[in-house]
Order: C-alpha cells, then structure tokens, then sequence
C-alpha cells in the first residue's frame, strides 16, 4: 500500500517588511471581522505583498492537473502579518484499504498546530479538516495518475485542498476548504457538503455512472491518527454495506 504525506511549509525570509507590519496585535490567536477585512484590504494593497513567494510561485503556473481547479498565482499579502506564528504548514496524506474485496482510496487533508489554532488543537500537533475514501475499480501503482491531490495555503488564514480519484469510467473531483472563521465546506463532483457536519465523506461510484455519498461525523483527527480510524471504518456496518452494495462498481 501506498502511504502518501506531502507537507507543504512555506518558510518566509526576514527582510524590510513594510510600515504594515507594525500594525500586528498582540492578540493574534483571536479572529474577528476587523482582522477579516484588514486581510481583504491587505490583499488589495501591493505593499503587504510577499513578492519573493509570488516569484517562487510562478513555476507552479502549467504545473499540470491537480484537481478541478487550474492552479492560480496570485499575489499574497504576508502571512506573518497576522503573527509570526500564525502558520506553521498544512499537508495531505493519504493510502489504499480494501473492504472485503473492493479498493478504497483515502486522501486526508490536515492544518498544522499554530498560534491560530492552538486553544483548540490542545496538545495535538494538527488537525484533519477533510477526510476522502472512494470506492475504485483501478489503480495506477507506477505513476499514480490516477489519484492526485494539493493542499494550498495561499490563502491563510484559509486553506483550500483538491484532487481527483479516476476509475474505469469516471472521475471524482473534489475541493474543499476551511476558513479561519472555523467553516469547512467540501465540493464533490458539484454535490455540496458542510464539513462542520462530519468531515469525512464517502463516495461509491455505482455500475450505472451515478454515485453515492454518505458523510461520517468522526471524531478530531490527525495526521497521526487518520490511518488507524480509516481502517477501524472497515468493521463499521453502515460502511460496509455502502462500499460492497450490489450495485456499486
């Protein structure tokens, strides 16, 4: 089985931060609308930009398919504008299971322990805002073409996750993301979901082209205990029967 973990920690160099630097709080672990629209404004405002990641960013232009969104570059105010330690990284990780004899693909999504977050996240180090298995007929076990995925933190204190799982016949595309505001909402193949309601989805393409979905309320996950819950979901019944229904492929 494959076991994937992509850490994506966007290091910044200190050099002359603009005027608009000294205007960080103290407070910078509580989120408000002030700090909302000052994030809205900075990105309008080229003099909190962080040109040196925009420069490095531009070879992600082309970069290829990486779910159902083309990856765009745009420039990004500063992320230590809201506190030195306000992001410290954001990561996939991701495996096959199988149940029964079918193939399970998980993709998990997780947001590294930070000043933002720590109140909640406690003693753990991250946290999982969204949890993927679909049920698939292939594998590409050389190139993994057939099963992608990118977490982007261009927007902190937002982040946004998307991929794609390809069968024989179809593909599922997804995108879902979480706000600093603590919303989290999935897209999957334009079904709508409301991750504050169960972040981890379940989709079983069926033998007619349709699909099937079935979310789960699971507990507070990490990187470090996702693997362990997505195969304690093997012995769920609810689960089970949805992955091996007569119908599914």
């Amino acid at each position: 089985m494959k076991n994937i973990v992509l850490i994506l920690f966007f290091l910044l160099i200190n050099c002359n931060h603009s005027n608009k630097l000294s205007e960080v709080t103290k407070d910078v672990t509580t989120w408000n609308q002030q700090k909302r629209e000052q994030y809205l404004n900075n990105r309008n405002d080229s003099t909190t930009w962080d040109n040196e990641m925009l420069n490095n960013d531009k070879q992600l232009i082309g970069i290829g398919e990486f779910g159902p969104f083309e990856i765009g570059v745009f420039p990004v105010p500063k992320y230590e504008l809201l506190g030195n330690d306000s992001f410290k990284g954001l990561g996939s990780k991701g495996e096959d299971f199988t149940v029964v004899d079918r193939t399970v693909v998980m993709n998990s999504f997780f947001v590294a322990k930070n000043d933002m977050n720590k109140e909640r996240l406690d003693n753990k180090h991250n946290e999982v805002f969204f949890h993927l298995l679909v049920l698939t007929d292939t594998l590409d076990t050389e190139n993994y073409n057939l099963n992608k995925n990118i977490a982007i933190s261009r927007n902190h204190p937002d982040y946004v996750a998307q991929g794609f799982v390809k069968t024989k016949t179809n593909t599922i595309d997804y995108f879902a993301f979480v706000t600093a505001e603590e919303d989290s909402y999935a897209i999957i193949n334009t079904r709508l979901f409301n991750l504050n309601f169960g972040k981890t989805i379940l989709i079983a393409p069926q033998k007619d082209g349709t699909l099937r979905s079935l979310q789960l309320k699971s507990p507070q996950l990490t990187s470090e205990t996702i693997i362990k819950y997505t195969d304690s979901l093997k012995e769920d019944d609810e689960v089970f029967k949805f992955f091996n229904g007569k119908d599914a492929i």
